[in-house]
């Protein structure tokens, strides 16, 4: 069908007046569009054939397909997106952000159209040269002034091809101080390599008859979601070869609600039950020869007697015992059996002691490197940018060097940049995440942008933390650019997808690394050198080399491991599974729990959801409209969970208006019991909150991020926010008791 003015007043009204109206109805509409035809504000439709082309959504490592329009006005226009039936992630699914791609790409209240400049405290379109000019000439000024490390940047994937490029544009600029948004992928990276000598692991979901989650929201997000929930279905289709799934954690999310049985643990206890099955399997003889030759198993047997007794356990987690062990004995039994853990469903990193157990409790039952078990990747052959580059001296201020294998931190990052020790930042360059909104801890990053002479940010959104730039470069979506993303976290096979531009990107805007080419090239000298690339596209390509090319990576649109590559071995210094790494010192302990106390009586947890995201990344209208009233109620106001026990010795009723405050910060919501939270709890919807992206999502609901409390973990350093101690009272408004 041509979308000409005809067809598209026929569309229109008919949507208004409905199908099931009088038979007259088509002839009337017919007419009406013949009547209007010269009325000057009828929108003037693109026309043009429909066409499909094949891409990946970087934020969901989603194959989509989508629906474009040839139009006669301004280049190819997508109308839709939806799943792409060949792509082997995807397998034809699409997720709700997914579909939203259309609207967040045309939405003009979210996107970022036009480089935006702060000029005395008004902020306005400027040319993009001036723009990158004034990021560029902040940048040179500070590297002849000898403060080059006094310039931080914080990202969003390392693994991408821009991730690459600003650690090479570091590099060679002369800053330490590069950090990435917190990430399971590290942690799990972490235990990997402390236990294995090789991080680059994943859980073969697909293949799996017995599936253990520990804290993990396997439907909710975890690795690529459209496969997960793919290989999930799988596991119900045969009644007769039924695989199993339990699930652990102390809330009965969507996945406890759909798994075979729900372990329903205290919180933080998870990594403790991951142990005392470890343990009954230990004791019962079934233990597999590579765990009973491990460097330190006679240390981590009588760790595991002493201190992750069944008893012990069941107090502790609050379990019953009967039920730890039937789950450890179907473990042990099944064929196919694997433990999963991370990420949880506060979007932290995770407790390093938690993951080493659940690596531990799969080494004892001997599925490494087999068919349903926890398996090695093959890497991903793309090549380097360029040779390697020598590293600035100065110390980095998020302290590196004090954790495990020099992983970064942001909020680490922000802490000494506040403190000004070992020295202040005078720079902040902030490229394709929204920490102001995601934090971790939102005030505290909001506190490191306001503290910041300069700030720079290159979005897609006019985002939170947009809002508070002094200079703002817009980034094309991934319909409109070039761009990459790789394995998605616990994935069995390694993965590379390449999305390239499928419609005509807003005047504007550019990939950021574009935008990042741009700036190095006004830079000159090491930068430019670092970055010797006319454009990203040709970045991407020097990449793809290893991979057979760009042209036929991107007719694809991705490239992945044929399948799971079973067998494994050990990169240790022992050259043996390490149940006592080394670099720790000792078997693992478990990391001090956060305690609640009388002043924060409650533990604060999140609540994922694939509606509702959990980065700082906007939902479309299409997104908010499709929320129940479990998640916001009235339209606006954010909905928490707590146990209704729990609600009685508070003296607090259902829909009431509370005030949930921890050391960090607080927010308001209203009350929701449900029997199945966990008692001393609250939980609270992650992704909501947003005070930027205009009508339809701006103070919908409240920030997770404003009341969380950061630690370091004990055992990476890295920093947690899983449970937070809080406090909960009535803050006033209408009750629905």
């Amino acid at each position: 069908m041509n979308w000409d003015r005809r067809a598209f007043v026929k569309f229109a009204v008919g949507a208004v007046v409905g199908l099931n109206a009088s038979p007259l109805v088509p002839k009337l509409m017919d007419d009406v569009a013949i009547w209007t035809q010269n009325w000057s504000w009828v929108p003037d439709p693109e026309t043009g054939a429909v066409a499909f082309a094949k891409s990946i959504n970087p934020a969901t490592q989603t194959g989509v397909k989508a629906r474009l329009v040839k139009a006669r006005l301004s280049g190819q226009r997508v109308i839709r997106v939806e799943g792409d039936p060949e792509h082997p992630l995807s397998q034809g699914g699409v997720l709700a952000a997914d579909a939203a791609a259309p609207q967040q790409s045309y939405y003009q209240a979210m996107r970022v159209d036009a480089p935006m400049v702060r000029k005395e405290g008004v902020r306005g379109r400027v040319a993009a040269e001036e723009a990158v000019q004034k990021v560029a000439a902040k940048l040179k000024a500070l590297a002849q002034a000898g403060k080059a490390s006094q310039v931080a940047i914080i990202a969003d994937d390392p693994f991408s091809v821009t991730g690459e490029m600003l650690m090479r544009l570091a590099a060679a600029y002369g800053t330490p101080n590069l950090v990435f948004m917190p990430s399971a992928k590290q942690t799990l990276a972490l235990a990997g390599g402390l236990m294995f000598g090789q991080g680059d692991i994943g859980f073969d979901l697909a293949n799996a008859t017995y599936t253990v989650s520990f804290g993990t929201p396997l439907l909710e997000g975890f690795g690529a979601p459209v496969a997960v929930r793919k290989a999930f279905a799988a596991w119900r289709k045969d009644p007769m070869h039924r695989a199993t799934l339990v699930q652990v954690e102390p809330r009965s999310s969507v996945t406890a609600s759909q798994a075979d049985l729900w372990l329903a643990c205290k919180p933080g206890t998870e990594g403790v039950l991951a142990y005392a099955m470890a343990n009954l399997m230990i004791q019962a003889g079934k233990v597999d020869s590579a765990a009973a030759n491990a460097a330190g198993f006679e240390q981590f047997k009588a760790l595991l007697a002493g201190e992750y007794s069944l008893e012990k356990a069941s107090q502790a987690s609050g379990v019953p015992a009967d039920k730890i062990k039937a789950v450890a004995e179907g473990f042990m039994k099944a064929p196919k059996a694997v433990a999963v853990c991370g990420p949880g469903n506060s979007g932290d990193p995770g407790r390093l002691f938690d993951f080493m157990a659940v690596l531990a409790l799969n080494a004892v039952k001997g599925n490494l490197g087999k068919p349903g078990g926890l398996v090695l990747r093959q890497g991903v052959a793309w090549k380097a940018l360029g040779g390697p580059l020598d590293l600035p001296g100065a110390p980095r201020l998020d302290g590196g060097g004090k954790r495990i294998m020099g992983s970064y931190s942001a909020y680490d990052l922000a802490a000494a940049a506040l403190k000004g020790q070992p020295y202040p930042l005078e720079a902040l360059i902030v490229v394709g995440c929204n920490p102001a909104f995601a934090g971790p801890q939102a005030k505290v990053m909001r506190q490191l942008i306001d503290n910041t002479p300069f700030v720079a940010c290159v979005s897609e959104f006019m985002d939170e933390t947009a809002e508070l730039a002094d200079v703002v470069l817009p980034k094309a979506s991934f319909l409109e650019c070039w761009g990459d993303c790789a394995t998605p976290y616990g994935a069995a096979q390694s993965f590379y997808g390449v999305h390239q531009p499928l419609v005509s990107a807003l005047p504007q805007t550019k990939s950021a690394g574009d935008w990042l080419l741009a700036v190095a090239k006004l830079l000159g000298g090491k930068a430019a050198e670092a970055l010797p690339f006319a454009e990203a596209k040709e970045a991407l390509a020097a990449r793809a080399e290893g991979l057979g090319g760009l042209e036929d990576l991107a007719a694809k649109g991705y490239w992945m491991q044929e399948k799971p590559a079973y067998g494994f071995s050990f990169k240790t210094p022992s050259g043996r599974l390490e149940l006592a790494p080394s670099a720790l010192g000792k078997p693992a302990a478990p990391a001090a729990g956060v305690a609640p106390s009388k002043e924060r009586p409650l533990l604060m947890a999140g609540i994922p959801s694939l509606r509702t995201g959990a980065g700082g990344a906007p939902m479309s209208p299409y997104q908010v409209k499709i929320l129940d009233e479990i998640t916001l109620a009235h339209k606006d106001q954010l909905v928490v969970e707590i146990n209704p026990q729990t609600a009685h010795a508070m003296h607090l009723g259902e829909g009431d208006m509370v005030e949930i405050a921890s050391a960090a910060g607080k927010i308001n919501a209203r009350l929701h019991l449900y029997h199945g939270a966990a008692p001393g709890m609250v939980f609270v919807p992650v992704g909501l909150g947003h005070t930027a992206f205009g009508m339809y999502l701006k103070n919908k609901g409240a920030n997770f991020f404003e009341a969380v409390e950061v630690a370091a973990d004990p055992g990476s350093g890295l920093p947690q926010w899983a449970l937070t101690p809080v406090s909960i009272a009535k803050a006033g408004g209408v009750s629905h008791v």
